[in-house]
């Protein structure tokens, strides 16, 4: 069984991390932890490094010249809602801290939405990993560290063949080389 880490980046005390392994499409959680900043987070994951294959971040892993991403464009049509927000509007703490520990770590690395995801998807075995994950911590950090895992398997191992950086066009920029975007179905 592989491992997959994940992480949602945040400010002062908001940083979830997350190991998984992923049995039968099914994530199965080995650790999570909500950390104080960027740092610690690094070596959270760094300790389960040496044995993952894959980082899921709930982070920006490529930017746009033009202010904003295609990719997101098409989210926001397809699903509306408010959880799409522009990359320039976005706090740096789930920016920067993203793409510092994305570049970091060192490991094939996927952008993933976990709000969105959880909300259009219908995945309840996803579903209900991440409400047991918020229920115990009361804070969704963890869980969203835990779907950024599961995204990354499903791109990794290619049960998701739509990749949002490729798939849709756009000038963008990678933050890491070779980030992806998986995604459950087309947009």
């Amino acid at each position: 069984m592989t491992l997959f880490l994940g992480y949602d980046p945040g400010g002062k005390g908001k940083n979830g991390v997350a190991a998984i392994r992923v049995v039968s499409d099914a994530p199965e959680v080995v650790a999570k932890a909500t950390v104080s900043d960027a740092a610690k987070a690094l070596s959270w994951l760094e300790d389960y490094a040496k044995t993952a294959v894959a980082l899921g971040i709930d982070t920006l892993l490529a930017w746009s010249p033009k202010g904003g991403r295609a990719c997101d464009d098409a989210l926001r049509r397809k699903y509306g809602g408010n959880s799409i927000v522009a990359q320039n509007s976005l706090y740096s703490s789930m920016t920067l801290n993203g793409a510092i520990v994305a570049r970091r770590l060192g490991l094939p690395v996927y952008e993933s939405h976990p709000k969105l995801l959880l909300r259009v998807s219908g995945e309840n075995t996803i579903r209900e990993v991440y409400d047991d994950a918020v229920s115990t911590t009361e804070a969704d950090h963890e869980g969203d560290a835990i779907v950024a895992a599961w995204c990354a398997a499903m791109g990794h191992n290619r049960k998701w063949a739509v990749d949002l950086y490729l798939d849709i066009e756009d000038d963008i920029e990678l933050v890491v080389p070779d980030a992806r975007y998986p995604w459950f179905e087309e947009v």
